[in-house]
């Protein structure tokens, strides 16, 4: 049995090197569907950075605001910037604007090896793993309800 279509009208190809454009066709098409089923369409970006006195990149936090929820896509630190309370600053500032924005939670996943324990001490609880994942650890999925 094939797992190809029933028509020649359509065909699935594998571009890892893809434009971007073509990128957010995907993403749109998924954003207007999940606008339509919900009713929300309202989402908020928020990106915040850590910067040098030189302007430069030392880290950041990337998210969006939709349905109530922030949805940390990325925390990053340098070496440099860690441990001296950027990370919490991060954190804080991203859920102030998210709540602005009106969102009642945030939501995010880190490895084993990333930072589980820092966001269990700004109030984050696991709601489920993901066992090997990458192959030898545990992907950790964790919220916070504001």
């Amino acid at each position: 049995m094939s797992d190809a279509p029933e028509s020649d009208i359509f065909r699935i190809s594998s571009e890892p090197e893809a434009a971007p454009e073509d990128i957010a066709v995907v993403r749109d098409g998924l954003h207007g569907f999940n606008f339509d089923s919900t009713g929300q369409t309202e989402v908020h970006t928020v990106t915040l950075f850590v910067r040098d006195r030189l302007g430069a990149i030392r880290g950041g936090l990337l998210g969006y605001v939709w349905g109530g929820w922030l949805h940390i896509t990325d925390l990053w630190l340098s070496a440099e910037c860690r441990g001296n309370g950027l990370g919490r600053q991060l954190l804080k500032t991203a859920e102030r604007e998210a709540v602005s924005y009106g969102a009642r939670g945030a939501f995010l996943s880190t490895f084993d090896f990333q930072a589980p324990d820092f966001y269990r001490r700004y109030g984050y609880e696991v709601y489920a793993t993901l066992p090997d994942n990458p192959r030898g650890h545990l992907d950790y999925y964790f919220r916070k309800v504001f």
